[in-house]
């Protein structure tokens, strides 16, 4: 018997324009039966001003990916979705909504969300970004209940730069944060900036400090709040 796509469920993705790895990685962690439905977002600068206008076209990508006949439309783009700071993600939710009529999701909701799940409260963040971004992403942060004591980044504005970057990159510039006893890896750790896949990342991201440090990506939190958001499907 053939394997028929999406009998179970279907989810809507749309992700910035330049990124490779969600095609792959979320057909790889859904549950089978369970369909991924893709649009692309256009998307020129991964600065403030550049992440801004992507989000002007979310409700179009939404739209098109609405013909599938989805149950829940992800954006995926942790920045994306939290540059203009806390409650971002909210409203891009409700314009998604209030264009296609279906349920949506953002991964830095879904990311809050995952933190919120493991009682995170202290952070470090490392990411593929320039200091522009990581104010940002700070500010998202910490407007959501979270102390974030450090943030690094390798300084990447070009979106096509962030699919190149590996976990072995990311885990090395994580050892350089000092020892503290909760660590949250976003956005691009691995999630939108990093060419292995997830399993690789989980194997890879073991705490340099303590076994009770932990980690989370925007990918792993994006898969987990689509399952956590659907109608009774497996965990991913």
């Amino acid at each position: 018997m053939g394997y028929v796509r999406g009998w179970r469920g279907r989810i809507g993705l749309i992700f910035p324009a330049p990124g490779g790895a969600p095609d792959f990685e979320y057909h790889e962690r859904v549950p089978e039966g369970v369909g991924i439905f893709i649009a692309r977002l256009p998307f020129e600068a991964c600065t403030v001003d550049g992440l801004s206008i992507m989000g002007t076209f979310v409700e179009d990508a939404a739209a098109l990916v609405a013909q599938a006949k989805v149950d829940l439309i992800l954006f995926a783009c942790t920045t994306g979705s939290l540059v203009k700071g806390p409650g971002y993600d909210k409203q891009l939710i409700a314009r998604i909504e209030k264009r296609t009529g279906i349920p949506a999701l953002t991964t830095s909701t879904a990311v809050v969300d995952a933190m919120n799940a493991l009682k995170m409260k202290k952070i470090a963040v490392a990411t593929p970004y320039s200091d522009e971004v990581n104010e940002a992403e700070t500010r998202f942060l910490e407007g959501s209940g979270f102390k974030v004591s450090a943030i690094r980044g390798l300084g990447n504005t070009d979106p096509l730069a962030m699919g190149k970057v590996r976990h072995e990159r990311m885990y090395r510039l994580s050892r350089r944060f000092t020892p503290m006893t909760w660590t949250a890896s976003l956005s691009a750790v691995p999630a939108s900036a990093c060419s292995t896949s997830s399993t690789s990342s989980r194997r890879i991201y073991r705490s340099p400090w303590s076994r009770a440090t932990r980690h989370l990506s925007g990918r792993h939190s994006g898969s987990w709040g689509s399952a956590k958001s659907s109608r009774g499907w497996a965990v991913v």
